[in-house]
């Protein structure tokens, strides 16, 4: 089921996102701090966070850097950048009491090689187990590792079962599976399981990541909500799209499959 909807918009101001949040009632996604020039300038960041968020009441979650990690590099040096880079994420989160921290799983399966999944799973496993143990055991945070280029539910699956943490969680992104996946956004949920805690949900016309609202692209979006709604597992929905208009279509539809899923479970939704 749709435990708890948040507002992810990636092109409006951070002024009107928030607000949009605020008035329907839902929680937000920090969106600034894959930027690695913000997480430079963290300090002032965090302060005008706070300031932007005075008024916000819900839970909020925040995605973390992208561009030119590798925290399962070969080299010493790119691995101790993407370290220091993913722990300036986790002290932003702290400071403003993210519970859901989203980071990009580094799996690419472009390369083929016999060992190629193997050792990405032992590499990205140690980065992983020393990470939570020293920067997020003690906290109410949580890390959701998103797919990217992933085209199988597989290497996240294998990562989270041999780490089994509830501080380490699936965030399974269905715009990049309509590009990047041959299976559905429903099979991804049904491999991964209770592994999943958040959602990205957007649309796309399977070429471009283009960050479309729900109704626009390829992806079967009532047919996906109504399997979310139906799940007795809950999940968190954060709509990830790249306009206001298309935030604001995208949580429109959501609202008859939350009235199936009240019919379902009744008062076990958060939601209803």
């Amino acid at each position: 089921m749709i435990e708890r909807i948040f507002a992810a918009p990636k092109g409006p101001a951070l002024e009107a996102g928030i607000q949009f949040a605020l008035t329907h009632g839902l929680d937000y996604e920090i969106p600034t701090f894959y930027h690695v020039e913000n997480l430079d300038n963290r300090h002032q960041e965090i302060l005008r966070y706070r300031h932007l968020l005075k008024d916000f009441r819900g839970i909020l979650s925040m995605h973390g850097p992208i561009f030119d990690t590798n925290v399962v590099s070969l080299d010493p040096e790119i691995l101790k950048v993407s370290r220091h880079r993913y722990k300036q994420a986790i002290e932003v989160a702290k400071a403003l009491d993210v519970r859901y921290l989203v980071f990009h799983s580094q799996w690419t399966p472009i390369y083929r090689a016999a060992n190629a999944t193997y050792m990405w799973l032992n590499k990205v496993t140690d980065f992983w187990e020393r990470l939570l143990e020293e920067e997020v055991r003690d906290t109410n945070l949580t890390i959701v590792i998103e797919n990217f280029l992933d085209d199988s539910p597989e290497s996240i699956h294998a990562l989270l079962s041999r780490i089994n943490s509830p501080h380490l969680k699936a965030c399974v992104d269905i715009g990049h599976i309509n590009i990047f996946s041959k299976l559905s956004p429903i099979d991804w949920l049904q491999e991964l399981g209770s592994q999943v805690a958040y959602i990205h949900a957007h649309n796309n016309g399977g070429a471009l990541d283009s960050h479309d609202s729900f109704e626009k692209g390829l992806i079967d979006m009532p047919g996906f909500l109504n399997h979310l709604a139906l799940l007795p597992q809950k999940i968190h929905l954060a709509i990830e799209t790249s306009t206001l208009e298309g935030l604001a279509s995208s949580y429109a539809m959501i609202a008859p499959h939350l009235a199936v899923q009240k019919e379902q479970f009744g008062a076990k939704s958060f939601l209803i």
